[in-house]
């Protein structure tokens, strides 16, 4: 979590709370790890880390959104920003996807 806090504090955003969400209120069991968060502007951040060994498809896009959808059933909000950071390769068309329903996406962490 410390790392997160830093590399989005060196790209501008300061979280006022920052917090893991559990995976099993979402009835998952990807390796993924969820963060709610709000900065000090009270916006409200939804962070998934994937660190998979495989190439991120369109399934796995698809998968995303609808854990994310889960996410707003159990935080009772919408989140204005959501954020994936990816270690591995991402398929164009599951990027495209994402960006066009306005997630941003960070390769460069750590």
């Amino acid at each position: 979590m410390k790392e997160i806090v830093e590399y989005f504090s060196k790209n501008g955003v300061l979280f006022k709370s920052l917090k893991e969400v559990d995976k099993t209120l979402l009835k998952t069991r990807k390796k993924i790890l969820i963060f709610c968060a709000t900065d000090i502007k009270k916006n409200y951040h939804s962070i998934f880390k994937i660190g998979q060994k495989s190439r991120f498809l369109v399934k796995n896009a698809i998968e995303l959104v609808e854990i994310e959808y889960k996410l707003q059933d159990v935080e009772n909000h919408n989140f204005r920003y959501k954020h994936l950071i990816i270690t591995e390769e991402i398929c164009s068309k599951a990027q495209n996807y994402l960006k066009d329903r306005g997630w941003k996406l960070h390769y460069d962490f750590m």
